[in-house]
C-alpha cells in the first residue's frame, strides 16, 4: 500500500467513524422524551374516532389513546403528550426520519415499499382494515353489479393504486377522479360528483357517521378489495424505542386477552397468571432491557386501558360509530390480535 493510498483509506475510515458517532443511538429517543417531559406523536387531525378534537376542545381518538399509552409507559403520565400534525406523504415519513416526532400514529398502511424505502420501522398493526366503498343510495345494487360511474379517491396513496389495480383486474366500467386530500374527495362525493367514494373502511365509517345519522342515504359496502394493516412507526435508528413501541402495544392486546381492564389494575385485581405476573410483576426483567420503570405495563393499562377498552370507546360499541371488531379482536375470539408471549 502506498503512502497516498494509506492516507486516503485512513481519512475515509475517520469520516465514517465521525458519521457513525453523529447518528442517533439506541436509547436516544427515551432520553429526548424524558428531557422534554412528553412523547411527541405525529397525528392526522380531523379523523373522527381516530384523532380529532371534541366539542369541549379535548384531543381524542383511537390513535391518540395509543400515544397516551406510550407516555404512560415511558413517563408514568398518559397525559404527557405533545401532538404534531403531520404533512401528507411522503413528507410524513421525512418528519419521522428527522426526529420531528417520536412516533407516527396515522392511518398509514404497512407495505413492503414503505418499509424498504424509508429509514423507518413499523411497530405492530393497530387496526387490521381493508379498502371499502360508499355510495349515496339507500338500497344500492351489489358492488359487482354497478355500471359505469366515477370513483372519488385521494391521490398518491395505496388506496388509489389499489383502486386502479381493482378496476383493471375486474374490468369494471369505472373512471377514477383523484383529489389532493380525503376531505376534498368526501365533499365531491357528497355533492354527487362521484358515484362512489373509496378509502379504508374505518375512515369511511367514521367520516360518514354524522351524515348517516342526519338521514342521508349513504351505504358502506361490506366488500373490501385490499388488506390495510394500519400501523404506527418510528425512526429506524433506535432499536430500544422500537422495542418499547412494540411491547406497549402487545401489553394492551395481552391484557384484553387475559380479561384485565383498567378498573382491575386500579383496584389491584390481577388474576393469578404466570404471564400476567411477568407483565405486571416487580421481577420484570424486560423493563430494565427496555429502559422502562418496573410498573410500565401497570401504568399503561391502569391509565389508558386494554386494547378492547381503547377500541370500544373510540370506534366500537361505546362510540357513535359502533364499528364491528371483526379481525380486531383477540385470536381467542376469532380475531387476529395476538401478542408474543411475555416470558
Amino acid at each position: 500500500m502506498t503512502t497516498r493510498t494509506w492516507i486516503h483509506a485512513a481519512t475515509t475510515a475517520l469520516l465514517l467513524l465521525l458519521a457513525g458517532g453523529a447518528a442517533a443511538a439506541d436509547g436516544d429517543a427515551l432520553e429526548r422524551i424524558r428531557g422534554r417531559g412528553s412523547v411527541a406523536c405525529g397525528l392526522r387531525g380531523g379523523l373522527g374516532g381516530l384523532s380529532f378534537v371534541d366539542a369541549q376542545g379535548h384531543l381524542d381518538g383511537f390513535m391518540v389513546d395509543f400515544c397516551r399509552a406510550f407516555a404512560a409507559a415511558t413517563l408514568g403520565n398518559a397525559q404527557a403528550i405533545h401532538v404534531v400534525r403531520l404533512p401528507d406523504k411522503p413528507q410524513e415519513f421525512a418528519a419521522v426520519e428527522k426526529h420531528e416526532v417520536d412516533v407516527a400514529l396515522t392511518t398509514t398502511t404497512w407495505t413492503l415499499s414503505r418499509d424498504v424505502s424509508y429509514a423507518i420501522e413499523f411497530l405492530h398493526p393497530l387496526l387490521y382494515d381493508g379498502q371499502g366503498f360508499a355510495i349515496l343510495d339507500a338500497k344500492p345494487p351489489p358492488l359487482d353489479q354497478l355500471g359505469p360511474l366515477t370513483v372519488c379517491v385521494k391521490a398518491q396513496t395505496t388506496t388509489a393504486r389499489n383502486l386502479e389495480d381493482f378496476i383493471r383486474q375486474t374490468s369494471r366500467p369505472w373512471s377514477v377522479r383523484t383529489f389532493n386530500t380525503y376531505d376534498e374527495a368526501l365533499q365531491a362525493f357528497l355533492a354527487q360528483e362521484c358515484g362512489l367514494l373509496t378509502t379504508d373502511r374505518s375512515v369511511l365509517v367514521t367520516s360518514l357517521a354524522s351524515y348517516r345519522n342526519a338521514g342521508l342515504a349513504v351505504r358502506i359496502y361490506p366488500d373490501v378489495i385490499s388488506r390495510e394493516p394500519l400501523t404506527p412507526y418510528v425512526a429506524r435508528d433506535d432499536r430500544i424505542w422500537y422495542d418499547v413501541g412494540r411491547w406497549v402495544i402487545a401489553a394492551t392486546i395481552l391484557a384484553e386477552e387475559k380479561g384485565v381492564t383498567s378498573a382491575d389494575v386500579r383496584a389491584g385485581r390481577i388474576p393469578d397468571d404466570p404471564e400476567l405476573a411477568a407483565l405486571f410483576g416487580h421481577a420484570n426483567a424486560g423493563a430494565k432491557a427496555l429502559g422502562l420503570p418496573e410498573d410500565w405495563a401497570l401504568q399503561v393499562i391502569g391509565q389508558v386501558g386494554n386494547y378492547g377498552e381503547i377500541f370500544e370507546r373510540n370506534l366500537g360499541s361505546r362510540s357513535p360509530y359502533r364499528m364491528e371488531r371483526a379481525l380486531n379482536q383477540p385470536w381467542t375470539r376469532g380475531g387476529i390480535l395476538y401478542a408474543p408471549p411475555f416470558r
